[in-house]
């Protein structure tokens, strides 16, 4: 009796440490950008970083990392994160969807967000876009069959001032 006490209040301990940890770190929800944020400020001390420069200009550059649950996008943490920087900000996000159950809570967020946003199915994708005066953003849904095949949704959002430069370039 006097064990189980001992192991229910050990455990009890651990937990609450565990879960100050996880406050005490610092979480981004890229849901939340403006697409203004200096660039340097939110790669800071992101391990395994991978900078490529877009169309081959100086002033935009493509961050590429593998998530250590610092990031997440409206309560789904995606595994590897393209962070898009122009001009020395923070531009564009982009990213697979690691499973279906969180596509799902993608897609609601995506059509409560983006009300009027065009849309487009096959017989295994819907693809849903939206384009304003401030952003350019593209959900790719896929059937859970594709899931299990080992395939991904993806979501691509971007300011729209960048978006036309990139295309353009």
């Amino acid at each position: 009796m006097k064990l189980n006490k001992v192991l229910t209040a050990l455990f009890f301990t651990t937990a609450i440490f565990w879960q100050l940890g996880c406050l005490a770190q610092r979480k981004m929800d890229l849901a939340k950008i403006k697409f203004n944020e200096d660039i340097k400020t939110v790669i800071k001390d992101i391990p395994g970083l991978h900078e490529g420069k877009l169309s081959g200009r100086q002033d935009m550059v493509s961050y590429g990392f593998d998530n250590d649950s610092r990031f997440l996008f409206a309560g789904v943490i995606p595994g590897h994160i393209e962070l898009l920087s122009w001009k020395g900000k923070l531009v564009g996000i982009a990213f697979k969807i690691k499973s279906f159950a969180d596509q799902q809570k993608l897609e609601a967020y995506f059509k409560d967000i983006y009300k009027n946003s065009s849309f487009q199915t096959s017989k295994f994708m819907n693809v849903y876009k939206h384009k304003n005066d401030s952003v350019a953003a593209e959900l790719r849904v896929l059937i859970e069959e594709k899931y299990k095949e080992g395939a991904n949704g993806y979501l691509d959002i971007k300011r729209a001032d960048f978006s036309k430069q990139f295309e353009g370039s």
